[in-house]
């Protein structure tokens, strides 16, 4: 007897392509994280000039990359720019196993600008191939999937890392790092390679559209992509619902900023703990951001995204204040579960949103925009956490951040909470349907 899975979670082969993909990449990215942040620190005896370098090299390059990213998710094959993407993350990974054997930091340095440079095409495309994959009234699940996912390989990353860190130290990380970008460049190649030999109309849903897409680019590329960016700006200026959920998110990147630099400096100066303690903590977020994001999936409907996102944006500050507070590693331990409590509906929640109400066709160039922004709030994150790490305590950033975004909560529950109840643009739709609804 056959087992009928309910049409609710049954998704297609090309999505579970992609999926194992993305987490494949995840461990390397989770790993890389740990690695980079805890050898530098080390090697640089936790400089708070080359920690603001560290993170700062993980944001710039999305706000100067971020429009021309997504303008090239929208006009050229997605899945030649991810595996391309792939490719030269793998080479970058090598590079930086070189630079841990001959502890050439400064090289390290360059090779993470580069990396998370070319991270950005391949977030913006992704990104922007998921609605394709999937069918319009699945995002919320396949979203509420891919953030499990994330959740998950952000337990068993950080705790790889932190073995091979220890026992094989941070060349090893690198290499391992490396070879998990090779093996998604071969799952993408064969999730390409099966859409193009699926014939036209044998496959329901739209798993073939970003294929016929490579053909139809061919004629997009005649429009200047300075063009193509001004269209992502007229979208978002012309739809207030886009605009007040793109300025309700701003403050989550403030607070993740904030708490990105100065978690380590918390662990390691205020609370008297190793850095390599960052492995546990990211672990401990893991393994309850997926209890949240499982959670979530299966409970969440799409007429409440609006609600669970600004909810847990008060959780999200909320688990500030208690990270800021914390007299000892329990307590730090009980800011961490509520923050990823938190976070993990919200980016289901944000994700879902941000796909249903803006067309498919300006998907790319939008969220490239929205990365430029994105990563700014995050720089001056960064930045405000390194001045109160430098002129006050780690505590502070964490209490002062709270309090700052306040205002974006406080437009998530008037403008993004109530049109999360109503009717939302298709996902396949135009330009017009935006500026209809503006």
């Amino acid at each position: 007897m056959k087992m009928r899975v309910p049409g609710a979670i049954r998704m297609s082969r090309a999505f579970g392509l992609f999926y194992a993909s993305f987490a494949i990449s995840m461990i390397g990215d989770s790993f890389r994280l740990l690695a980079v942040n805890v050898w530098l620190f080390e090697t640089t005896s936790g400089s708070i000039g080359t920690r603001l370098l560290v993170v700062l090299l993980a944001t710039l390059p999305g706000m100067l990359l971020g429009g021309i990213s997504g303008v090239i998710a929208d006009r050229y094959d997605k899945y030649t720019v991810l595996v391309v993407a792939d490719l030269v993350r793998f080479a970058v990974g090598l590079g930086l196993a070189w630079c841990a054997v001959t502890e050439n930091a400064a090289g390290a340095l360059v090779l993470v600008a580069i990396g998370n440079g070319i991270a950005v095409f391949f977030s913006s495309s992704s990104f922007a191939l998921l609605p394709r994959l999937v069918p319009a009234d699945r995002l919320p699940r396949a979203n509420g999937m891919m953030e499990t996912g994330q959740s998950v390989m952000q337990i068993v990353g950080p705790s790889l890392a932190a073995v091979t860190l220890a026992f094989g130290g941070a060349g090893r990380a690198f290499l391992f790092d490396s070879a998990t970008f090779a093996v998604s460049a071969v799952i993408l190649w064969a999730l390409r390679r099966e859409l193009t030999a699926t014939p036209s109309g044998a496959k329901s849903g739209t798993d073939g559209d970003d294929v016929r897409e490579a053909t139809e680019s061919v004629g997009a590329a005649d429009a200047k992509p300075w063009a193509d960016f001004v269209d992502g700006i007229r979208i978002i200026l012309q739809s207030r619902p886009i605009r007040s959920l793109l300025l309700a998110s701003y403050g989550v990147a403030f607070l993740t900023a904030c708490t990105n630099y100065g978690l380590i400096f918390l662990i390691a100066r205020t609370l008297a703990l190793g850095p390599s303690s960052l492995g546990f903590i990211y672990s401990l977020n893991g393994a309850f951001a997926v209890v949240a994001a499982v959670a979530v999936t299966a409970l969440a409907k799409s007429t409440h995204l609006g609600r669970i996102m600004a909810l847990s944006m008060v959780g999200l500050c909320v688990a500030q204040v208690v990270i800021g507070i914390a007299p000892n590693v329990y307590v730090l331990g009980v800011g961490v579960a509520i923050s990823a409590l938190s976070n993990a509906p919200y980016n289901v929640a944000v994700s879902s949103l941000y796909m249903s109400r803006i067309p498919t066709a300006y998907l790319g160039r939008v969220e490239g925009i929205d990365t430029m922004v994105d990563n700014f709030a995050h720089v001056l994150g960064f930045i405000a956490a390194s001045f109160a790490v430098l002129w006050w305590s780690p505590r502070g950033i964490f209490l002062v951040s709270a309090l700052a975004v306040a205002p974006c909560v406080l437009i998530a529950f008037l403008r993004v909470a109530p049109a999360g109840r109503g009717p939302e643009a298709l996902p396949h739709g135009n330009a017009e349907d935006v500026e209809a609804k503006a």
